[in-house]
């Protein structure tokens, strides 16, 4: 799998790898790039579906994801980078991590889950998927209408009207019928589940959830129960999307972790 990507390579002795969420690309994950490339050399991507990378007419799934990861490091020389993945992009970072842990030296999971554990209610969620790829190739606009007003998204309403008509923006920019294939390639419903996975993961790793975003708390508090090796912090005032709600203690938190802290 190949994806398209943006490597900046500054000299630096570390490569950060950037992993977006749902309905945005690379871009979205630039101010977060800006405030740790000091740091870090950086390399973000696309994720399939979304962005310059497509996903309509392949074949594939989760952990091809995470083996092409693999095969795009190797490209790029790099032995081994640190990750940061937020939702969707999180999953596919625990794949990568699961799958080839000799590639990661620390992980940040930013609102994001190993999955989901029973068969029947992976049943369910694909179910629920498969309708939200109809929406989306029905009404996209619609469909992100929708997507903003969920529960999930509702403490961005006191981000200010710019923020969110960039992401706006951003979401509107993406192939309707790319990332309505995406949620049937690689959903929470058809991936596999890593919660068994998460015992084995001995790099370390920085769990983020917003206080707000209480489904996240509670799925994060759990990880951190099972993983070897791991820091969970809970942020004040934030929901989902923490980087770009709660910006600075976002960036504080990561570099204080990533750099040994």
């Amino acid at each position: 799998m190949k994806f398209n990507h943006r490597f900046a390579d500054d000299g630096k002795s570390r490569t950060l790898l950037l992993l977006h969420g749902f309905l945005s690309d690379m871009t979205s994950m630039d101010r977060v790039a800006g405030e740790l490339s000091p740091h870090y050399n950086i390399l973000a991507v696309d994720l399939p579906g979304f962005g310059g990378t497509p996903s309509a007419g392949i074949d594939y799934g989760m952990e091809d994801i995470a083996e092409g990861l693999r095969e795009l490091l190797a490209s790029l020389d790099l032995d081994q980078v640190d990750v940061l993945g937020y939702s969707m992009g999180g999953r596919a970072a625990l794949s990568f991590i699961a799958n080839h842990p000799e590639c990661v030296g620390r992980a940040v999971l930013e609102s994001t889950s190993p999955g989901i554990a029973s068969e029947n209610e992976r049943e369910k969620r694909r179910s629920v998927d498969a309708a939200r790829a109809a929406h989306i190739n029905e009404d996209f606009k619609g469909f992100i209408a929708g997507w903003e007003d969920m529960g999930l998204f509702s403490s961005q309403q006191a981000l200010s009207e710019k923020v969110r008509e960039q992401q706006r923006l951003n979401r509107l920019s993406q192939q309707p019928e790319e990332a309505a294939d995406s949620l049937v390639k690689y959903g929470t419903g058809v991936q596999p589940s890593y919660w068994e996975a998460l015992r084995r993961i001995d790099c370390p790793v920085l769990l983020l959830a917003g206080k707000r975003d209480e489904k996240f708390v509670g799925i994060n508090s759990r990880m951190s129960e099972l993983l070897p090796d791991a820091r969970l912090e809970i942020i004040d005032g934030a929901g989902h999307n923490i980087h770009m709600e709660a910006p600075q203690k976002f960036v504080t938190i990561v570099l204080d972790f990533l750099l040994g802290g």
